[in-house]
């Protein structure tokens, strides 16, 4: 793809979106003045940066101008979104802030004018937008060439992808599809793909995808040094579609290419950073305004029901495979058969108070102790009991991977339907395959949403909480 042209077609709609959002603006202030809005003079001045520093925080955080984001139209479409109402929500804390009459403020003509005027420029833009990228091509004057050599399962889906992202260039296809030459040599493969490189140099491809097994090039320089002197680019992708099935992730350390079997955001340090300050805000709002007043009533009423302690002590796996003491508020009698049991639907160890504290998962708020101290995080893959994780490790290939993230109170599995006492093994592949999807997906909005569903799960009430 043509970066020119990407960009010039990018800083065109980020300046197309700025303009709209501050004409709205001004729309907003001349209605208002005409209206009579009683509005104060250090309101009105600041209007106009407080409507472009709030667009460009929501645009920034939600990477609504990044190259892979606005090509995808899915995404876009629903950043855009994001972005929009990010911004007016921003606007209107503002406004909350310096303006006395706020009822009278947001029933205003201004108010209203302005609002339509972006919603109905954010929906046509947006199908303008859809329109012109699908026509892109038409109007590109000589268009970057692309191919692919090579004919495997993995350049056919890098095929697929160019094609779909094909805006800027002239995708060519894969020259040697139709070819049914198999290479047993490195002899073979080296004249052939050198006669490829040529032919494809005549006619006119600027870049060239070379898609093979690494074994069969024994020297890679040779082949970039023949491009380079037919004036192509060549890049090569090596073939892995014979070893493996799964999609693999990649990344560079230096000179050395890197291959994952799969994508974690919380590897970066930023992402851990941002993720611990979300579990610090939100555990210590929870300790300071729920558990200062909830712990000593519940603690009353365990104590009444039965002798014992008011919190639950149980050592679990952690992040790491660490085992760290995880704390709840004891639902069951002690002494009452093995504590390493699971509980059931009508479990007879568990107290009355105890049912109540199930069912409202109130029994998990100590937790937010675990989540302030570092062990645990608001959400992530539930802990499971050390002799557990040692079982269902045994069972399942991949359990272990939900354990490269700190454990949470409620997670992805939780809100999913996935939630108690897992029965079969079966069960708990759904968990963990839920688990490790919110592992290699994290972001700071999907633990909000998934916060927002527990609690509303929580409300509606759980058929899995007993």
């Amino acid at each position: 793809m043509r970066n020119r042209h990407k960009f010039t077609f990018i800083i065109c709609c980020a300046v197309i979106d700025m303009i709209a959002m501050i004409f709205g603006t001004m729309l907003f202030l001349k209605i208002a003045a005409v209206e009579k809005v009683g509005l104060n003079v250090l309101f009105l001045d600041k209007m106009i940066p407080i409507t472009i520093l709030s667009w460009l925080f929501s645009v920034t955080y939600f990477k609504l101008y990044r190259v892979d984001v606005l090509f995808s139209l899915e995404e876009f479409f629903g950043n855009s979104w994001r972005a929009f109402f990010t911004q007016r929500i921003l606007w209107y804390i503002y406004i909350y802030l310096f303006q006395d009459n706020i009822l009278y403020f947001f029933g205003s003509r201004a108010n209203l004018f302005q609002l339509s005027f972006l919603l109905f420029y954010f929906l046509i833009s947006r199908i303008l937008f859809a329109l012109i990228t699908g026509n892109i091509k038409r109007w590109v004057v000589k268009r970057y060439t692309v191919a692919i050599w090579g004919f495997n399962k993995t350049s056919i889906e890098l095929a697929s992808h160019l094609e779909t992202h094909s805006y800027f260039i002239h995708f060519m296809g894969i020259l040697n599809e139709n070819s049914s030459e198999n290479y047993t040599t490195n002899e073979e493969f080296s004249l052939a793909l050198s006669d490829a490189i040529i032919n494809a140099s005549e006619n006119n491809v600027n870049e060239l995808y070379i898609v093979s097994k690494p074994d069969l090039i024994s020297d890679l320089n040779y082949f970039f040094e023949l491009g380079d002197k037919h004036c192509m680019r060549l890049k090569f992708v090596p073939d892995f579609s014979l070893i493996s099935k799964k999609h693999f992730s990649s990344s560079h350390l230096d000179n050395f290419h890197v291959i994952k079997p799969r994508f974690e955001p919380l590897q970066n340090a930023y992402n851990r950073l941002v993720k611990r300050i979300f579990d610090l805000v939100f555990s210590s709002l929870v300790i300071v305004l729920i558990l200062s007043w909830l712990y000593p009533l519940l603690a009353f009423l365990i104590k009444r029901q039965s002798k014992g302690p008011v919190l639950f002590k149980q050592m679990r796996t952690g992040k790491k495979n660490e085992p760290f003491c995880c704390y709840k508020f004891r639902s069951m009698y002690i002494n009452v058969g093995d504590e390493s049991q699971q509980a059931k639907k009508g479990d007879d160890r568990v107290t009355p108070i105890g049912k109540f504290l199930r069912r409202t998962s109130l029994d998990e708020f100590p937790q937010f102790f675990n989540v302030f101290m570092g062990n645990m995080s608001v959400v992530g893959p539930r802990p499971h009991m050390i002799k557990h994780t040692s079982d269902y490790n045994d069972h399942i290939n991949n359990f272990m991977v939900r354990h490269f993230v700190k454990p949470g109170i409620t997670g992805l599995a939780q809100v999913s339907g996935l939630r108690g006492e897992t029965k079969t093994v079966n069960d708990m592949i759904r968990r963990v395959n839920k688990d490790i999807e919110y592992v290699q997906r994290w972001s700071l909005i999907a633990d909000i949403k998934i916060c927002f569903w527990t609690v509303i799960v929580t409300l509606k009430g759980d058929k899995n909480a007993f």
